[in-house]
């Protein structure tokens, strides 16, 4: 990833993994391991602060949301204060929120955990900079509530003041990001009207960034694109980062095809393929990061 230009590496500090034992067991074996290793490499690391044990977990819920704000912070301060000390300074606060939230999306019990997560690991590590979880593309229904009405919502909820930047995944696909499309993230991130940019606007934070913490397309799969048109998003996407102000990170989804069946997009996101081989959105992106 270095040698092509790639910075920063995004990971899960999934809490299941670490304290699935109880509210006293921990076991940082394995998040150890690959901050370390990305660390060693000389890469920074944005920690994705989410999951829920069992026992921390919403009645009813799996894996999500917290059933308790303070417990879900206490969590947030023991990964800020275990890896402030290794260079970790980049934390986000869940992710994909607004479809990925128990059976339900609810912007107010989200916001609720950003608040107290975000105090908790200033509280820990001062300079650290905490991004409010990516939020994905999506229409509202079923469960899922659009990124920018979920954007609205959090403010109107308190969020001001307990994020540095707004974390988003503007996927576009099949339309490239320099394409309008009323349905499209990236064109939801500017362009339309209201879009995650003005609504930060409009809250004065006007000063604060973007951060894109996921974005790409499948090459293969039911949706694929094919592998020239995922290397001309990739190659857009970073253009336009590049030479946006407000846009303060762009991380590409994703590094290797998880797989290889043609029944499922996301076994084909990746820079290369499940073997190994790079495909064209490798030698895309190299370019586009030079």
């Amino acid at each position: 990833m270095k040698a092509i230009g790639i910075t920063s590496v995004r990971l899960d500090a999934n809490w299941d993994w670490v304290q699935y034992g109880g509210q006293t067991s921990f076991d940082w074996t394995g998040l150890d391991q690959v901050v370390k290793s990305a660390r060693a490499a000389g890469m920074s690391v944005d920690l994705i602060i989410d999951g829920s044990p069992p026992w921390a977990a919403q009645s009813g819920t799996t894996g999500n949301p917290p059933a308790s704000a303070a417990q879900y912070a206490t969590w947030a301060a023991d990964v800020a204060a275990r890896y402030a000390p290794l260079g970790v300074g980049t934390f986000e606060i869940w992710n994909e929120e607004n479809i990925n939230w128990g059976p339900s999306a609810n912007a107010a019990a989200y916001t609720a955990d950003l608040i107290a997560a975000y105090a908790a690991i200033k509280k820990a590590d001062p300079s650290a900079f905490v991004i409010s979880g990516g939020l994905a593309p999506a229409t509202t229904g079923s469960g899922m509530i659009a990124p920018v009405t979920f954007l609205q919502e959090m403010y109107a909820d308190g969020a001001k003041g307990s994020f540095d930047a707004v974390g988003d995944h503007p996927y576009s696909n099949p339309a490239l990001p320099n394409t309008y499309e009323s349905w499209s993230g990236w064109s939801q991130m500017s362009q339309t009207s209201p879009s995650i940019r003005s609504v930060m606007v409009s809250n004065g934070d006007s000063a604060k960034q973007v951060w894109i913490t996921e974005v790409g397309a499948p090459s293969g799969g039911p949706d694929g694109v094919g592998q020239a048109a995922q290397a001309t998003e990739m190659t857009q996407a970073i253009a336009d980062a590049k030479t946006t102000s407000w846009i303060g990170a762009i991380y590409l989804y994703s590094w290797q095809d998880e797989g290889t069946s043609q029944s499922t997009d996301e076994d084909w996101y990746g820079l290369v393929t499940a073997a190994g081989a790079q495909k064209l959105d490798y030698a895309a992106v190299a370019a586009a990061l030079k």
